[in-house]
């Protein structure tokens, strides 16, 4: 198994819904992990997103017979396919299900779930980075400062850092450390400025903070015969503010494909950005969804 850490970095708002309406402060909230609480990006979007963008990253030639193949997979009356999904370039990747005349394959590529792994966050002194020793440790950062007071901080040792500061709303004990970064991030366009303004804060206090400094949005339904807003029809939706800083993984089953994987990695790659310059999520045509896809060794 090939394994390849993901880093996205949001360009824009993110909003990838939990389905259905909510009895709350927030009517659509949006997708959480049921262990942390914590709003993240399911695999399974990411899948299909770059799944799409896959196909349409292929030659001219490649990419309609694809598109071809991708609508009859879709069809409703189980019609007979152009191809078989062996010939199919995305297919063979992403994996498929024929009708019980042809044959299915599960896909060599696995997306896993990306957590957030630095969350900005608003202070006197400008906007700071969250993150906690878990993250950091989970990403193989060395020489991680230890946090046991919840109520302190600690804040990256740049320039002149303040003895205390505020998250949001709540007012921190500070003490300036280094704090370590994953070392292929050094070299990603615009991750200086996140490592410079870090601020590691305990594992227990950190949910609280993301759930608290999140962006809640007002929005109203369009009454399609009028081209205004509707009566009664206000709504308002939950959204992971730009710059959020997202951690995931991508799996390559090598061992069964070995003759698919340098294929199958560029073509994800492809796939994966195209998706990402689109957006990911919903409401992608207000402006959510880009990502900075940084994906670890290729």
């Amino acid at each position: 198994m090939k394994s390849h850490p993901l880093y996205l970095f949001a360009l824009d708002p993110t909003h990838i819904g939990a389905g259905g309406y909510r009895l709350g402060r927030v009517d659509n909230t949006i997708l959480r992990d049921a262990a942390t609480n914590l709003p993240k990006l399911p695999g399974s979007s990411m899948n299909g997103a770059s799944r799409s963008g896959a196909i349409y990253s292929l030659p001219d030639d490649q990419r309609d017979r694809a598109i071809q193949y991708a609508r009859a997979m879709l069809d409703e009356q189980n019609k007979p396919r152009p191809h078989s999904g062996a010939d199919d370039p995305v297919a063979q990747v992403f994996g498929y299900a024929e009708n019980s005349e042809g044959q299915s394959r599960i896909g060599l590529v696995s997306f896993r779930d990306a957590e957030i792994f630095a969350f900005p966050v608003p202070t006197m002194a400008g906007p700071r980075w969250m993150t906690t020793p878990a993250l950091l440790e989970a990403a193989g950062c060395p020489n991680v400062p230890t946090l046991n007071d919840p109520t302190k901080v600690v804040v990256q040792s740049v320039g002149a850092p303040p003895a205390r500061i505020n998250l949001g709303w709540i007012l921190l004990d500070a003490t300036p450390k280094p704090i370590p970064f994953p070392t292929f991030l050094n070299s990603q366009p615009g991750m200086a400025h996140v490592r410079a303004n870090l601020v590691l804060v305990h594992d227990s206090l950190f949910p609280s903070l993301v759930n608290a400094n999140l962006e809640t949005r007002t929005s109203v339904s369009i009454d399609f015969e009028t081209g205004a807003g509707a009566d009664g029809l206000l709504f308002t939706y939950e959204a992971a503010p730009r710059g959020t800083l997202y951690r995931g993984q991508i799996d390559f089953d090598d061992q069964r494909f070995p003759d698919l994987y340098a294929g199958s990695l560029t073509l994800v790659q492809k796939g994966l950005a195209l998706a990402c310059q689109l957006g990911l999520g919903a409401m992608t045509t207000r402006g959510f969804g880009r990502m900075q896809p940084m994906l670890e060794g290729v």
